[in-house]
């Protein structure tokens, strides 16, 4: 069975980190240390919670296994669920259904939020991802609406807040994971087998909370009406 580090090994990182400093800035360092093996553990965690529910494990299966309420599961697990990064749940394997298309918003994401020094891939992220391809789907509908993809990537652009710097390992946000789980009820609601922007889109729609959409007309119910238009046309574009 693989050993966890040692306290040799640990303090060998503390030497590297810091060679030939005092003993004060070494137990400095060493928090540094300490909280990167509890960021490590937080995703670890948040891992595991993440196959299991791929697997259909419920919040309340976590909990009941546990002997702990659906509350307590949550609050025990969620914070460090949302500790997970693109590359983590890619890994666990929550973007196999995805596109190539997709992913590379995923990607995209991640870059526009640490370019904004964000703490966290966030919701605007997301979207800003999305609008990046205007070849998509996603890019499709919303023009279908009357809606300008120009002038909406701008406008975020102007209100994307900057952060006062990026973690080396940056998790997708609460919000943004949330946005990720109503993609998932979208594809289920379209009957389809694949994720594509699309699906992102409609899933980002699901966010009350979100202005910037509403100011520029771009509502759930009307976006998923040209999202069905645009897969029909392609279908017959394609058949033709």
């Amino acid at each position: 069975m693989p050993e966890l580090p040692d306290l040799a090994a640990l303090l060998s990182v503390v030497e590297e980190r810091s060679p030939d400093a005092d003993a004060l800035t070494r137990l400095s360092v060493a928090e540094g240390v300490l909280s990167d093996l509890q960021g490590i553990g937080d995703r670890l965690l948040g891992y595991l919670v993440e196959l299991a529910r791929a697997e259909g494990c419920s919040w309340s299966d976590i909990g009941d296994h546990l002997g702990i309420s659906r509350q307590a599961a949550q609050q025990r697990y969620g914070r460090r669920w949302s500790s997970l990064t693109v590359a983590d749940l890619a890994q666990s394997g929550a973007f196999d259904r995805y596109t190539g298309r997709a992913k590379q918003t995923l990607e995209r994401a991640e870059a526009h939020a640490r370019r904004t020094q964000s703490a966290a891939v966030g919701v605007d992220h997301l979207l800003l991802g999305i609008l990046d391809d205007h070849e998509t789907l996603a890019v499709r509908a919303i023009a279908a609406q009357g809606i300008d993809p120009a002038a909406l990537r701008a406008d975020l652009e102007r209100h994307l807040p900057t952060g006062p710097g990026s973690p080396a390992t940056l998790p997708i946000g609460a919000e943004a994971r949330r946005a990720l789980q109503a993609t998932l009820v979208e594809t289920a609601e379209l009957r389809h087998n694949y994720i594509g922007t699309e699906h992102l889109l409609l899933g980002l729609l699901h966010d009350p909370a979100n202005p910037l959409p509403r100011r520029h007309g771009l509502a759930l119910e009307p976006t998923r009406a040209a999202v069905r238009a645009a897969l029909e046309a392609f279908l017959r574009a394609r058949e033709a």
